[in-house]
């Protein structure tokens, strides 16, 4: 996400488009993320007698990083009244990432700057990747789950460990998307504006965002049980399941329809 106006998007696709001649290669240090251990995850529970927005109950121990942005997408979802999982598939399409197991996540640890998306393994390794691209003189860098540009909307967070901050990050996108429904009128236009004020870029984004949403709904139930955290060993997905799950992943992340802006022009 970059400028309020004219722009707000940034030129990283996520799933169904990544920007022209592929995802740009990670710096030194950042790694690939492992296959997920699904069975080790149960389905998320609301508080007892919990109101229809409370967040479901997190596990005490801190969630993997595959996991983080899901969560923190899901509570901010509920407490902003965001219907659909429409922010969820923003998130996918803002700093979604193939796993090798030919599943996706929105992966916490991205930067989006100077053209190209990079990926760490740790918080501390993004950060101190954007404390170096801003001691060179860069600006505009989007970071997180839902890829805040720093130099749009300096006053998001109050230092960059928050800014990398899940919860934070996701917050702060659904309270600004909240704001652009608000004073647009409708949510699918709020989605369009949050990526560009421009009406083409807006409305490709807004294309990409409901391919993902695909991913979102056929995938949810897989999704929720990621956020919700490691409790057991008692399998949850079969082979099956899961065969479903990548083939869902590949038909809308490598489709030869993918709406493809040209690089540096979102």
């Amino acid at each position: 996400m970059r400028a309020v106006l004219p722009l707000l998007g940034l030129p990283f696709f996520g799933l169904l488009a990544y920007p022209a001649g592929g995802a740009a290669a990670s710096p030194a240090g950042a790694s690939q993320i492992g296959v997920w251990s699904t069975a080790l995850y149960a389905a998320p529970k609301a508080p007892p007698n919990a109101p229809p927005n409370a967040p479901v109950q997190r596990p005490g121990k801190a969630l993997p990083p595959e996991a983080q942005c899901i969560a923190a997408i899901l509570d901010a979802e509920k407490a902003a009244g965001i219907a659909d999982h429409l922010l969820l598939a923003m998130g996918f399409t803002e700093s979604g990432r193939r796993t090798e197991d030919r599943l996706f996540t929105a992966w916490p640890w991205t930067v989006n700057t100077e053209g190209k998306s990079h990926y760490f393994q740790t918080r501390d390794d993004a950060i101190a990747f954007v404390r170096a691209a801003q001691a060179r003189g860069v600006q505009s860098i989007d970071v997180g789950c839902l890829q805040v540009n720093l130099r749009w909307h300096p006053d998001a967070f109050p230092d960059l460990a928050t800014a990398f901050d899940p919860a934070a990050n996701a917050r702060y996108a659904a309270s600004f998307l909240s704001a652009l429904r608000r004073d647009h009128g409708s949510l699918e236009t709020a989605v369009a504006r949050y990526h560009s004020a421009q009406s083409e870029r807006g409305e490709a984004y807004r294309q990409r965002v409901t391919g993902n949403l695909r991913w979102v709904a056929g995938a949810l139930g897989y999704l929720e049980t990621l956020a919700a955290g490691p409790v057991g060993a008692a399998p949850v997905w079969t082979a099956a399941e899961r065969g479903r799950l990548s083939f869902l992943s590949g038909l809308f992340a490598d489709g030869p329809a993918r709406p493809l802006l040209p690089e540096g022009q979102n």
